[in-house]
């Protein structure tokens, strides 16, 4: 089978999810990626698709008669889909897909739109795309989400519940696995992921000040590039005066932050639905500490309800409970015993539910019905 993968920019592949998808889909199939702008039209490599400029056609029109039109991008695209004789396209991100649906119906060629998490969730992605999305769930053969919680807000938008699949990311279990190494004396709280309002950091910490209290000897380690709302969050370490207990690590290749993983006792992150409305998908974060044996504490939102058994792989509280949150890690920090059974259970979760091979095996089967029931 010959597939197309879509997505807006090059930089999106180092997003894991789609760089997890791009090779699990290439074991099992020829792909063929191409991204650069709403209307992905580059290969890997970086080469145009086609040998026609389509671009510099519609700057020129774009000149002459002072009107947009995606006509001759779409025409370049849907024309080299068939010179290559692609029978399904991949597109990531609901907004990508709409722009892609023209292109499709011109080659007759079956799309599955992927979406992710802030395309399924932001009320100005909803208002701005909402003829596009329109014409998206009545062309698209099929619509991934990766969770539930996606899949009831992709049908309150319009989708039809028959087209939608439930596919969540997948963790690649042989790279990360519980280690034998003993963990550190001090109860270590690890979080990762960007500085920003929807992972809400902040509350993180403010959770971690009250463990504090009860055991100063915790520590709380944060992963991610400092960027966003990361200057708050020093500002705030500062003025609660915990400068000691907090490690802000920055970011780092997966390598580094299995070793992370590996020295924790838990894996907290207080995710929250920001103004906007974005929200997480599934967090890759919360499915790899699973599978380093890491019991989690986090919130009801999102993807995550759907990876996180509460009481059995983790605890689970209310947006913004920071006194909830706090009670939970000095219940885990507490009792070591129950952090460790927590964490067991949590590696057989995402061994049962959320193996990448799994994933891709389900990613690949909803492609191939897609494209023969095409025929």
């Amino acid at each position: 089978m010959r597939i197309c993968i879509a997505r807006s920019h090059k930089n999106v592949l180092t997003q894991t999810f789609i760089r997890n998808q791009i090779k699990g889909l290439s074991e099992r199939a020829e792909v063929f990626p191409i991204y650069s702008g709403r209307l992905p039209q580059r290969s890997d490599d970086g080469k145009l698709l086609s040998p026609y400029p389509f671009w510099l056609i519609h700057q020129v029109y774009k000149w002459i008669t002072g009107h947009q039109s995606n006509y001759f991008g779409n025409y370049g695209i849907s024309r080299l889909l068939k010179i290559n004789k692609i029978q399904v396209v991949l597109v990531n991100f609901g907004t990508t897909a709409s722009h892609f649906v023209p292109v499709c119906k011109q080659a007759n060629i079956p799309l599955v739109a992927h979406f992710h998490g802030r395309d399924a969730s932001k009320s100005k992605v909803f208002k701005q795309y909402a003829y596009g999305y329109q014409r998206l769930f009545k062309y698209a053969a099929a619509i991934v989400a990766v969770s539930t919680e996606m899949k009831k807000k992709l049908i309150e938008v319009g989708a039809s519940a028959d087209k939608i699949y439930i596919i969540p990311y997948g963790v690649d279990l042989s790279i990360f696995k519980p280690s034998d190494k003993p963990k550190t004396d001090r109860p270590v709280f690890l979080t990762v992921g960007r500085f920003v309002e929807k992972k809400s950091p902040q509350s993180t910490i403010k959770a971690f000040t009250i463990v504090l209290k009860s055991m100063p000897e915790c520590q709380l380690i944060m992963v991610g590039d400092k960027s966003g709302e990361f200057d708050k969050c020093v500002q705030l370490i500062d003025e609660l005066g915990i400068q000691e207990s907090v490690v802000f690590a920055g970011g780092m290749p997966h390598a580094e932050i299995i070793d992370f993983m590996n020295r924790a006792t838990v894996f907290v992150q207080h995710s929250v639905q920001s103004g906007d409305g974005d929200m997480e998908g599934t967090p890759n974060s919360i499915l790899e500490a699973g599978a380093c044996g890491l019991p989690v504490v986090s919130t009801l939102h999102g993807g995550i309800k759907d990876a996180v058994v509460e009481g059995e792989t983790g605890y689970l509280v209310a947006e913004h409970d920071i006194e909830g949150m706090a009670r939970q890690m000095l219940r885990l920090a507490q009792d070591s015993d129950l952090a460790a059974e927590m964490g067991r259970k949590a590696r057989l979760r995402i061994e049962q539910d959320y193996n990448i091979h799994t994933q891709a095996d389900k990613l690949f089967h909803l492609l191939q019905t897609v494209a023969d029931e095409s025929k």
